[in-house]
């Protein structure tokens, strides 16, 4: 038990000297320099696979997440948008140095929060939820 607690101490310690950082992951598209990185190939695929994934609903997804991926996606079809199309997004909101250490998922959503904000608000609407 005492040899737990040092450890713990240990690892507690290390946190506060070296403080709190961005996650990043070694191989992942962490940030604008990443991101920057990809071929515009790799790009449209990233960002087909992180539009499939943001937007699936599961069976546990609370309804305000729900909604959100429904709007998002109501959306998206609504507006015929491609996946090139928001990497033409992603890329453009990069050049503001605000969004350089956000992950392109994190991009993604603001942008999609944003963008579809209309079409996130009426399928809250049909469940009595006011406005994001």
């Amino acid at each position: 038990m005492m040899r737990f607690r040092r450890l713990l101490v240990a690892v507690v310690a290390t946190v506060l000297v070296f403080g709190a950082s961005p996650v990043s992951a070694l191989g992942y598209v962490n940030n604008r320099s990443d991101w920057l990185a990809l071929t515009q190939e790799a790009r449209v695929g990233y960002v087909q696979a992180l539009n499939d994934s943001l937007n699936y609903s599961f069976v546990d997804d609370t309804l305000v997440d729900a909604l959100a991926k429904k709007g998002r996606t109501d959306c998206l079809v609504a507006h015929n948008m491609t996946a090139s199309t928001l990497v033409g997004y992603i890329t453009a909101t990069y050049r503001d140095d605000k969004y350089a250490n956000f992950a392109p998922s994190a991009v993604y959503i603001i942008l999609m929060g944003e963008y579809c904000r209309d079409y996130i608000n009426r399928a809250r609407q049909e469940f009595n939820l006011g406005p994001q």
